[in-house]
Protein backbone atom coordinates (compact mmCIF):
# COMPACT_ATOMS: atom_id res chain seq x y z
CA UNK A 1 0.00 0.00 0.00
CA UNK A 2 2.79 2.48 0.92
CA UNK A 3 4.33 1.15 -2.06
CA UNK A 4 1.96 3.11 -4.29
CA UNK A 5 2.32 6.07 -2.12
CA UNK A 6 5.88 6.14 -2.70
CA UNK A 7 5.83 6.10 -6.44
CA UNK A 8 3.58 9.02 -5.96
CA UNK A 9 6.63 11.22 -4.08
CA UNK A 10 7.04 14.47 -5.22
CA UNK A 11 3.79 14.41 -7.52
CA UNK A 12 0.71 16.47 -6.72
CA UNK A 13 -1.33 13.03 -6.28
CA UNK A 14 1.17 12.36 -3.32
CA UNK A 15 -1.23 13.36 -0.63
CA UNK A 16 -4.63 12.35 -1.81
CA UNK A 17 -2.46 8.58 -2.21
CA UNK A 18 -1.23 8.86 1.06
CA UNK A 19 -4.73 10.13 2.89
CA UNK A 20 -6.21 6.93 1.37
CA UNK A 21 -3.36 4.43 2.47
CA UNK A 22 -3.53 6.14 6.28
CA UNK A 23 -7.19 5.26 5.97
CA UNK A 24 -7.19 2.09 4.70
CA UNK A 25 -4.74 1.09 7.87
CA UNK A 26 -6.15 -1.14 10.66
CA UNK A 27 -7.28 0.64 13.69
CA UNK A 28 -5.00 -0.60 15.85
CA UNK A 29 -1.38 0.48 13.64
CA UNK A 30 -2.26 3.75 13.67
CA UNK A 31 -1.06 5.12 17.35
CA UNK A 32 -4.09 7.35 17.92
CA UNK A 33 -4.83 6.07 21.82
CA UNK A 34 -2.64 8.76 23.55
CA UNK A 35 -4.40 11.62 21.88
CA UNK A 36 -8.08 10.40 23.41
CA UNK A 37 -9.70 12.44 26.01
CA UNK A 38 -12.20 9.86 27.01
CA UNK A 39 -12.88 6.76 26.17
CA UNK A 40 -9.74 5.32 23.49
CA UNK A 41 -12.87 3.80 20.97
CA UNK A 42 -12.10 5.07 18.04
CA UNK A 43 -14.78 5.40 15.08
CA UNK A 44 -12.65 4.36 12.28
CA UNK A 45 -14.72 6.22 9.72
CA UNK A 46 -14.17 9.51 10.98
CA UNK A 47 -10.68 9.50 10.65
CA UNK A 48 -9.32 12.33 8.59
CA UNK A 49 -5.50 13.25 7.66
CA UNK A 50 -3.48 16.61 6.90
CA UNK A 51 0.03 16.61 6.05
CA UNK A 52 1.37 19.55 8.32
CA UNK A 53 5.22 19.44 6.37
CA UNK A 54 6.92 16.73 4.61
CA UNK A 55 10.72 16.77 3.67
CA UNK A 56 13.16 13.47 2.78
CA UNK A 57 16.13 12.45 2.01
CA UNK A 58 17.76 9.05 0.38
CA UNK A 59 17.02 6.60 2.76
CA UNK A 60 13.17 8.11 4.16
CA UNK A 61 10.02 10.46 3.96
CA UNK A 62 9.44 12.24 7.05
CA UNK A 63 5.76 13.93 7.14
CA UNK A 64 4.12 15.70 10.00
CA UNK A 65 0.34 14.79 10.07
CA UNK A 66 -2.53 15.97 12.07
CA UNK A 67 -4.86 13.67 12.37
CA UNK A 68 -8.62 14.39 13.45
CA UNK A 69 -11.06 11.56 14.40
CA UNK A 70 -14.08 10.65 16.82
CA UNK A 71 -14.08 9.20 19.94
CA UNK A 72 -17.22 7.13 20.78
CA UNK A 73 -18.56 7.54 23.96
CA UNK A 74 -20.78 5.20 24.89
CA UNK A 75 -23.97 6.42 27.09
CA UNK A 76 -27.40 5.78 28.83
CA UNK A 77 -30.39 5.53 26.80
CA UNK A 78 -32.50 6.00 30.23
CA UNK A 79 -34.46 8.29 28.62
CA UNK A 80 -35.48 6.13 26.16
CA UNK A 81 -33.88 7.88 23.28
CA UNK A 82 -31.25 6.01 21.37
CA UNK A 83 -29.77 8.70 20.03
CA UNK A 84 -27.92 9.48 23.44
CA UNK A 85 -26.57 6.26 23.76
CA UNK A 86 -23.91 6.81 21.77
CA UNK A 87 -22.41 10.43 21.26
CA UNK A 88 -19.09 11.58 19.10
CA UNK A 89 -15.95 13.41 20.57
CA UNK A 90 -14.00 15.12 17.84
CA UNK A 91 -10.27 14.52 18.59
CA UNK A 92 -6.75 15.58 17.44
CA UNK A 93 -3.14 14.12 17.26
CA UNK A 94 -0.28 15.27 15.38
CA UNK A 95 2.29 12.03 14.27
CA UNK A 96 5.95 11.86 12.48
CA UNK A 97 5.69 9.40 9.60
CA UNK A 98 8.89 8.12 8.39
CA UNK A 99 8.51 6.09 5.21
CA UNK A 100 11.82 4.13 4.24
CA UNK A 101 12.44 4.41 0.73
CA UNK A 102 13.70 1.41 -0.06
CA UNK A 103 10.97 -1.38 1.28
CA UNK A 104 7.95 1.05 2.07
CA UNK A 105 7.92 0.44 5.62
CA UNK A 106 6.24 2.95 7.81
CA UNK A 107 6.92 4.20 11.66
CA UNK A 108 4.62 6.42 13.46
CA UNK A 109 5.83 8.58 16.42
CA UNK A 110 4.09 11.12 18.47
CA UNK A 111 4.80 14.46 17.55
CA UNK A 112 2.24 15.92 19.70
CA UNK A 113 -1.61 15.78 21.14
CA UNK A 114 -4.59 18.25 21.84
CA UNK A 115 -6.06 17.88 25.31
Amino acid sequence: MFRVVLSHWGKDSFTQHFKAAIQALELGVLPLERCCNHSAIIDKDSIDVMILSSSADNKTIQLKIGVFFCEVLSGCACSDDPSQAMIHENSYCELLVEIDRANAQVEFNYASFAS
